[in-house]
């Protein structure tokens, strides 16, 4: 990269009211070095692509009858949950207590960045969820 002073643009009609500004000059010659070494490094240019939350549908009372909730929790919760969700009209089951199969799933579809409650709650609703797979093959 140069070390060279930048100097706005100036026309030939010292007159006019110049447009471009020193700021714009310095954003494009960036632009220009940024791409420059991306094309060197041989970095193929990608289009971002922010995350969008879905579109939230509702959950209806139609969906009652054939949708269960898992709880996990100890068992005083569970209970608890399941009496209030079953009060609600809702089906509830609760999710096993984690054992170290499910710490061994956490190794393989776990995130070090995660808090413990969260690690062994996912993964514990993945163990889950594939035993439930088991049972149908």
């Amino acid at each position: 990269m140069s070390t060279q002073t930048v100097e706005p643009h100036v026309s030939p009609s010292a007159n006019l009211v110049q447009i471009g500004s020193i700021e714009e000059v310095i954003q494009q010659r960036l632009a220009d070095e940024r791409a420059r070494l991306e094309r060197e490094a041989g970095v193929p240019k990608q289009d971002v692509h922010h995350f969008k939350r879905p579109a939230e549908r509702p959950f209806t009372k139609q969906e009652r009858a054939f949708t269960t909730l898992l709880l996990e929790a100890d068992l005083e919760t569970r209970k608890a949950g399941a009496w209030c969700v079953g009060g609600a009209g809702l089906q509830a089951r609760p999710v096993p207590t984690p054992n170290v199969r499910a710490f061994q799933l956490g190794k393989e579809y776990g995130n070090n960045g995660q808090c413990n409650p969260t690690y062994f709650t996912v993964v514990n609703l993945v163990q889950y969820l594939q035993t439930l797979e088991e049972r149908v093959q």
